[in-house]
């Protein structure tokens, strides 16, 4: 799994050397979202990206480009660190890696929405962290990117 998403272009480059340098650990658990990090494995290790069970023999036989997709987007996470991660910012730049994952596996969205994410600027503009939130629960009205802040709390950027 990790070849194929290593040989999809720079981004599944990088996303896969991470899962491999840091040891991150894939594994399989019925969930509502298609993928997940772990908090413990954000604070005290190790590190695991869980892929919903549903999706367990395509993510294996690395078929899915959806799923390679996600893995990708989960590494993304722990790479950003827990505070970025937890922010709107910190789900924008991972669901533009995403899109790019899924545009060199050959299956780039056509969802009107992800098309639209993938085109926003990644910026820690308070106007395009709103649009990016609105362009997410558009593309899944269950996505609970409102309990989310714009920006990494911390993170000393003022918000208007």
């Amino acid at each position: 799994m990790l070849s194929k998403l290593s040989a999809s272009g720079a981004s599944g480059k990088r996303a896969a050397s991470y899962i491999a340098a840091q040891k991150v650990k894939l594994s399989f658990a019925a969930q509502p979202t298609g993928a997940r990090w772990t908090p413990r494995g954000m604070l005290i290790g190790p590190k695991e990206i869980q892929i919903n069970a549903k999706q367990e023999a395509a993510t294996r036989e690395a078929e899915d480009a959806w799923s390679l997709s996600l893995v990708a987007h989960e590494a993304k996470h722990y790479e950003q660190g827990l505070l970025t991660a937890l922010s709107v910012y910190g789900e924008l730049e991972a669901w533009q890696l995403q899109a790019r994952v899924l545009r060199d596996l050959g299956a780039p969205s056509t969802n009107k929405a992800m098309l639209a994410i993938e085109k926003l600027k990644l910026s820690h503009d308070p106007k395009v962290l709103r649009e990016a939130a609105r362009l997410m629960k558009l593309f899944d009205p269950k996505y609970r990117i409102d309990l989310l802040p714009l920006n990494p709390l911390g993170s000393g950027i003022k918000l208007p």
